[in-house]
């Protein structure tokens, strides 16, 4: 089994070794990335990351959404199941708390863990009629200008069909997953994880009528830039990106591949909703008939 984590993450390099520890107790060959092996004194159970994707059956991940993403994308077995263990901030992937992790690593060997399938974008930017810049993202492509106060005019395609232009600060195209991350802050619906679908954002759009909208897990949309100020760049989930010139196309589908998630018996992503977002639950009380 393989142990990835955040070493900026406070606990990260305790909770390695305990669960490390753990593992080898119950005799599971235990291989950690060499960035963790190293500071941990594992030299002995120091791998790289293709070494560990392509020896094991399960990833742990300690840290948080942006560890599991970074893990991801840097794996060439995308099936390989991926079992996130939060250490601190929102975490809607590493939906497992410190608390529960020995159970839920109790369930992983006994094999009582469910998979869960996450649909992902696929995409790339064209410019001037050359396709370049591929990229994959678990959350979101995000259209967005720089440190200027300037709006980026776009023009929208559904398939081939017209959609709208937009003057705005940016665009956001994000998977069900996404859309409880940067969407979310930018006024967009969440999506249930299981539906196959996926939405378009305008970020603070100068037509107020601009609303974001759901489409689906079929269509292909199709960004053109019409005119944009220096500094506007492409991100993916947050973590690479690259500017962006007036007339690029981007285009962004479904992704080929999904990322494969264990959670344990019984999860509830409405559970997870209202603990990460803090929604008050709705109070128990009994109905009573009125005396007459």
């Amino acid at each position: 089994m393989g142990i990835i984590a955040n070493l900026d993450k406070r606990n990260a390099r305790r909770q390695a070794k305990k669960i490390g520890a753990w593992l080898k107790d119950r005799g599971v060959d235990v291989r950690f990335e060499k960035e963790l092996a190293a500071v941990l004194h594992r030299e002995d159970a120091a791998f790289s990351l293709e070494e560990i994707d392509r020896a094991t059956d399960a990833l742990v991940i300690l840290g948080g959404d942006g560890t599991m993403i970074r893990a991801y994308r840097q794996l060439n077995r995308k099936k390989i199941p991926l079992l996130g263990i939060n250490l601190g901030g929102l975490g809607f992937l590493t939906e497992v708390r410190l608390n529960d992790a020995d159970r839920a690593l109790e369930d992983l060997l006994r094999d009582k863990l469910i998979v869960q399938k996450r649909n992902t974008l696929d995409g790339f930017c064209r410019r001037k009629g050359k396709d370049t810049k591929t990229f994959t993202a678990i959350n979101d492509i995000v259209i967005g200008k720089g440190g200027l106060a300037r709006v980026i005019h776009m023009e929208a395609f559904v398939d081939d069909d017209y959609l709208t232009s937009y003057m705005a600060d940016g665009i956001i195209v994000a998977t069900p997953t996404g859309s409880t991350a940067y969407s979310l802050s930018a006024q967009g619906p969440i999506i249930s994880p299981e539906t196959d679908a996926f939405l378009l954002n305008p970020i603070c759009p100068h037509t107020l009528t601009n609303r974001p909208i759901i489409f689906g897990g079929r269509r292909i949309i199709r960004i053109k830039i019409m005119t944009t100020p220096d500094g506007t760049y492409l991100t993916v989930d947050g973590q690479i990106g690259f500017p962006l010139q007036s007339g690029d196309e981007v285009v962004v589908q479904k992704g080929r591949r999904q990322l494969h998630l264990l959670t344990a018996p019984g999860f509830s992503y409405y559970g997870i909703l209202r603990s990460k977002l803090n929604w008050g639950g709705r109070s128990h009380y009994r109905l009573t008939k009125k005396k007459k």
